[in-house]
Formats: structure tokens, sequence, C-alpha cells
């Protein structure tokens, strides 16, 4: 006959085996019958983490119970987030607690930069770039990639070739001036960060900087191409673009002798 009483103890020497950045793999002491005392009896995981700022409380049974090296791996977990975890052993009669242990899952890669986050201020040669960290770390953020390129300027004549290029920034670093550009000129923007466990997704975005005016030539005083008694003809000298194609104009002015 199967005398039915409390169980004598909660699980002992409840470890962490293994760690990842989604799963943990618990194990303990393996008990039997002078613990449980009842062939009527399961063991449950409860483990409580926080996410988004509430607090999470699961529970899972444990079907690993005959084995002479029990383990339990919890799946579906946040990276980088503490998680609480006690086991609970029960019979009809009762239930014992194992001690909590808390531990931190691994880092992962984080998210993307979020695309609103990111601000462009233009001027005519730089764009001060600034934007925010993910939404979800995923652990420390140690580093910001950002590769810009050219892609089209309102000067069809420009060359767009060498306006590429990448720059790493510090995890503590979410801005970045860039100058040296072209005035009139879109350039995108991609960016990504990453943790320890690598890169996280990339998102883009272009701003635009400022046309300038074109640059002129000095001009001295030159002798007319040709002249008659209603016309003159003079050599413009060509101006340097500054973003937009070049239009040039003239003004006259009649002397008085």
């Amino acid at each position: 006959m199967d005398r039915k009483r409390d169980p004598v103890r909660g699980p002992r020497k409840l470890e962490v085996v293994d760690i990842k950045s989604r799963q943990i793999t618990i194990t303990w002491e393996p008990f039997g019958y002078n613990v449980t005392r009842c062939h009527r009896y399961n063991l449950t995981v409860h483990y409580r983490y926080q996410t988004g700022g509430q607090e999470q409380v699961r529970e899972e049974v444990s079907w690993d119970t005959d084995n002479s090296h029990p383990q339990h791996t919890i799946i579906n977990l946040s990276p980088y987030t503490n998680v609480s975890v006690k086991l609970v052993l029960m019979n009809p009669e009762g239930r014992k607690e194992s001690q909590e242990i808390v531990v931190q899952t691994d880092e992962d890669v984080p998210s993307a930069v979020p695309l609103e986050s990111i601000q462009g201020s233009t001027f005519e040669e730089k764009i001060f770039l600034q934007w925010r960290e993910p939404v979800q770390t995923y652990g420390v953020i140690t580093l910001y990639e950002i590769i810009y390129k050219a892609v089209s300027s309102f000067d069809p004549e420009i060359d767009l070739s060498n306006q590429s290029g990448r720059v790493l920034k510090h995890g503590n670093e979410t801005h970045y001036l860039f100058f040296g550009l072209y005035p009139g000129t879109t350039y995108s923007f991609t960016i990504r960060a990453s943790t320890a466990k690598g890169y996280g997704p990339p998102i883009t975005s272009q701003f635009t900087t400022k046309i300038s005016a074109p640059s002129m030539p000095p001009y001295e005083l030159e002798t007319p191409l040709n002249q008659t008694d209603s016309t003159v003809t003079v050599m413009l000298k060509p101006a340097q673009s500054r973003g937009a194609p070049v239009r040039y104009g003239g003004a006259v002015e009649a002397l008085q002798d």
C-alpha cells in the first residue's frame, strides 16, 4: 500500500549546465521514493523574467525524473535577460520547492536601429547624422557601422564614384559628422548595430546636401573678341558647378563718356 505523505524535501543541487541566448538547460540531483514518499508525483519547473517592462511567469512539467542525470531545457527566452528558476516537487499530499537560482541568458545580435530615429542635418558639404540604439539591444552594443554612398545629384555631370565609405562608431556614440560631401547630392546611409554576437539587421535612410552657388573664376580687364557699334563679344570662363547645372546670364551697362 502506498502511504501518501508530503515529499521529504525539495530537489537539491539545482544548477545551470548550458546557457544560450534564448534557452537554458538545468540539472539537479536525482531522487527516488525516499524523497517523493509517493509513486504518484510530478516535478515542475517554475521560472520568471522581465520582458517589455512586465514580469512573465511560466511553469513546465519535467518528465526527466527517472534519469540518473536529469535535466530540462527552457526555451523561447529573451536574450540577455535574468531568469529566476526553481523546481517544485508535488504529490497528492503536498509540495516542496528547491532553492531558486538566477541566471542570465546569453547575448544575441540586436534588432535594427529605429528608422524614425535617424535624423540628418544637411549643409552644402556636410551632413550631421544622429540615431538611437535598437529597441531590443539583446546585449551590450559595442559598435555601429555606417556605410554611406552618393546615389544621385542635381548636377548630372558630377562624378559620384569616389563618394562612398564606411565608418565605425563606439556603442556609446550615436552621431557622426560627414564632411567633404558634394553639394546638391543625395546620400544613402545604412546603419547597423553590433553586440559581441555580431551585427543586427541594417536600416537605410537618405539625405540630400544643400545646393551651393557656383564658383566664378576671376575676370580681368580684357579685350573683347569682337566689337561693333552695337555689339560686343566677350569670352565667358566656365564656372565651377556646386550641386546643380550652371546657367549663365549677363548684364550690359552703358557708360557715359
